[in-house]
């Protein structure tokens, strides 16, 4: 997929999250007239491993969108962030980083020399890993790698990604019997939109205020 505007970017992901809502909000009605009750509560247990794919695949589509669109903006490195000249850079920093060899060392300070005003090549491949359990250290990972700022949202959302969502999933997926009341079911429908809707407005923003540039 080639993204090379925002408004491509803006198709992408609301393509990616309308079918995903359209989803969850049919599991959520399926339920909701699901009788009798030990039906709606086997439901409500297989929704949630559901809900957390959708939080985990959601997160790692756009950012991959994302680094697709910087891509396309076919900007040299002195004109990027400091974290989309490391990602273009990665194979001479991991080199770098391997050996104490000052000859080593030296390649990278001359690939930097002679490459800082040429077009990036920003990988877009295997670069956003969400390590199959999107825990709150993970997206500040995910986060720092594509330049997106963890802001005060995000932090207020830990316990929640940590603590409910995650612990509860984790239970269910290894096959313990965790109960889910209807009550604790519809809280987690109701954060994981509102986390993929955040989700959203942050690639969104990031695109439209250029925040993958040094001087925006």
């Amino acid at each position: 997929m080639k993204i090379r505007s925002t408004i491509e970017l803006r198709d992408a992901i609301t393509h990616a999250l309308s079918w995903r809502k359209r989803e969850l909000a049919s599991l959520r009605s399926l339920i909701e007239r699901r009788q009798p009750e030990h039906e709606k509560a086997a439901l409500r247990r297989s929704a949630v491993p559901v809900l957390y794919a959708h939080w985990e695949g959601f997160t790692k589509e756009v950012a991959e969108f994302y680094l697709n669109f910087v891509s396309y903006r076919r900007l040299s490195l002195s004109e990027l962030r400091g974290n989309f000249v490391a990602l273009a850079c990665r194979d001479h920093f991991k080199a770098a980083s391997e050996t104490h060899k000052i000859s080593v060392h030296e390649k990278l300070i001359d690939h930097l020399r002679e490459n800082w005003d040429k077009r990036a090549r920003i990988p877009r491949d295997h670069v956003i890993d969400t390590e199959s359990n999107l825990k709150p250290d993970v997206l500040k990972s995910v986060f720092s790698t594509i330049g997106i700022e963890y802001d005060a949202f995000w932090m207020g959302k830990e316990i929640f990604i940590s603590g409910s969502l995650i612990k509860t999933r984790n239970e269910i997926v290894h096959g313990e019997n965790t109960f889910v009341d209807g009550k604790t079911y519809l809280e987690l429908h109701r954060q994981v939109i509102q986390l993929l809707d955040r989700m959203r407005t942050c690639i969104e923003n990031a695109s439209v205020s250029k925040a993958y540039r040094l001087n925006p």
